[in-house]
């Protein structure tokens, strides 16, 4: 005979699910689909084979055009990172951009957009781990990236001062958070992941654009792109100083308008 204390003990209790959070759900955007190998895997390709590519151009080069005699100059430290650079401010780019866009452009479907505004209490608190998320992810694989870089230029080419590094890396991380609130305001007036990619690169090559303007240039987000290498050489960060705080000042905007523009948006 089963006592009730028994059959108690024994009956199974129902599994209790545990809620999850949107800045759970972005993480596992990032990290439970091919988006991280996609991002990380590019910044650390580049890295690694920019120092190597520095170092052995000359020799690539003469078996490409073995019936001529091509000279190049002595590959010097900078390099390294210069060619890291050539790379991932283009290529690294697009895979940012269409990273973010795919985690801001949610009302590209409409049955998910209805969802997920109806369980948020404002835009701000749906958009900010979309937001940040991708920020924080493109820094970090620019971070693995530079480090392969810094490493194998030290190996192959010769040391580089960590204080300009450093000041490098604080640019770059800035323009790429610049960068992702391009692509918010861009999720804000398109509607679908490719119209937001192709408006948010659309923007940013017409900013790049702009920054051969010598008056304007230092002040341009854009700017903030090259600072890494400029400061392996002659630029110190005070000349960046004014493109770091217009960066700021945009992406305050940006995101503002972002918010209020998805805010009121008619689905």
């Amino acid at each position: 005979m089963i006592t009730s204390a028994t059959a108690t003990a024994t009956t199974p209790r129902p599994a209790v699910r545990r809620a999850v959070g949107p800045w759970r759900v972005e993480w596992l955007r990032l990290f439970r689909t091919p988006r991280w190998i996609a991002l990380f895997g590019v910044y650390l390709v580049f890295g690694l084979l920019g120092p190597v590519t520095a170092k052995y151009l000359a020799d690539i080069l003469q078996r490409v055009q073995s019936e001529m005699t091509i000279l190049v100059p002595a590959p010097q430290p900078r390099d390294g990172i210069v060619n890291y650079l050539g790379q991932v401010t283009q290529t690294g780019l697009v895979v940012v951009v269409v990273i973010a866009a795919g985690a801001l452009a949610f009302d590209s479907r409409r049955g998910i957009a209805v969802f997920l505004r109806t369980r948020t209490s404002s835009m701000w608190r749906l958009l900010e781990p979309r937001l940040l998320v991708p920020i924080v992810a493109a820094v970090l694989a620019y971070a693995v990236g530079l480090l392969a870089a810094w490493y194998e230029t030290a190996l192959l080419l010769g040391p580089l001062p960590p204080g300009p590094m450093l000041a490098g890396f604080i640019c770059q991380a800035g323009y790429l958070a610049f960068v992702v609130t391009v692509v918010a305001a861009a999720a804000a007036v398109t509607r679908g992941v490719l119209p937001t990619v192709g408006t948010a690169l659309g923007g940013l090559i017409l900013l790049s654009v702009a920054g051969s303007v010598s008056a304007i240039h230092r002040w341009l987000p854009s700017t903030l792109a090259g600072a890494q290498a400029e400061l392996l050489t002659t630029a110190t960060m005070s000349d960046f100083v004014p493109a770091l705080v217009v960066a700021a000042v945009a992406c305050v905007a940006l995101t503002g308008f972002a918010v209020h523009r998805l805010g009121r948006r008619q689905l």
